[in-house]
């Protein structure tokens, strides 16, 4: 493999699990094929960017030429959904990309100068995403809902991998403690969709779909923030 010199390698797992939960975030949205391949392409695309300059057990694509065809694979992806016959399939899908990329540029062991800004980019873009397929009705509010968690955790557990490799060695053993900070994040953030769900459902409280995703983002990235 090609070395490069880093000075900022947020761990391994946290920063796969939170480029795959952008990934599912924007999934969640895109009930087609064609939506999904897009997804699927920016993730592999993301995947390849992002593995530049770790260093693995298990052989993994390094180098200039990687990373470019990474690149490449991000913005085909970006150009095949800006192409989707239906517009809120589009709308659906290109911020969920972009948001992906964002969160992926931020765990990229290169530099921690932009490292946090363009993992909250990352998670605006995602929940831009949800936002306007709500607004015009390109989900449902169980999909909503789940999308909005989804990138509250990729935000979550990019934020927890950048602080663990700030904080620890490149050799430290950090799996355990990374896969448990992510499941509790998912568990509280299933819990409150079920909950959100349920009096949205019932309607008890009067409260909106909009307002309903507004205050599951804020308990979610509240329980984030406690947890450091």
């Amino acid at each position: 493999m090609v070395g490069v010199s880093v000075s900022h390698r947020p761990t391994p797992l946290a920063s796969g699990l939170a480029v795959l939960c952008c990934g599912v975030s924007t999934a969640i949205l895109a009930p087609t094929v064609d939506q999904r391949l897009a997804i699927v392409a920016a993730l592999v695309g993301v995947g390849l960017v992002v593995a530049r300059g770790r260093e693995f057990d298990a052989p993994v694509p390094d180098g200039a030429v990687w990373t470019a065809v990474g690149a490449a694979l991000v913005v085909a992806a970006l150009v095949r959904a800006e192409t989707l016959v239906d517009p809120r399939h589009r709308i659906a899908v290109v911020p969920g990309i972009v948001g992906t990329a964002l969160v992926g540029l931020g765990v990229r062991p290169v530099s921690d100068r932009f490292a946090r800004r363009f993992v909250s980019a990352g998670l605006a873009a995602c929940l831009v995403g949800v936002a306007l397929a709500g607004v015009f009705r390109a989900a449902g509010p169980p999909r909503l809902l789940g999308a909005a968690v989804a990138a509250v955790v990729a935000w979550d557990l990019a934020e927890h991998g950048i602080s663990l490799g700030e904080q620890l060695r490149t050799d430290a053993e950090t799996r355990a403690v990374e896969l448990v900070h992510g499941a509790a994040t998912a568990a509280y953030g299933a819990v409150l969709v079920a909950v959100a769900l349920v009096l949205y459902e019932h309607g008890a409280t009067g409260l909106s779909l909009g307002t309903l995703l507004l205050l599951l983002a804020a308990a979610v990235t509240l329980l984030a923030l406690l947890y450091r």
